[in-house]
């Protein structure tokens, strides 16, 4: 008789709230959320935003 291992995997049930951007000449921008639903139109705005290195963010963490 073979045994089936029990599955260790684990899923969230938190949904991701996710939101529309692009770059234009190192500018964010932002998708507004009401945008397209009364008009046809998409409105973007600029957001401030700031590129970081990944060794900058990693030298930032703390590990406990």
């Amino acid at each position: 008789m073979i045994k089936k291992k029990k599955s260790n995997k684990v899923y969230s049930q938190e949904v991701i709230d996710t939101q529309h951007v692009f770059t234009k000449d190192a500018q964010v921008y932002i998708k507004d959320k009401d945008s397209n639903i009364n008009s046809r139109k998409e409105v973007w705005s600029p957001i401030n935003f700031k590129w970081v290195l990944i060794g900058k963010v990693q030298d930032c963490l703390v590990l406990e």
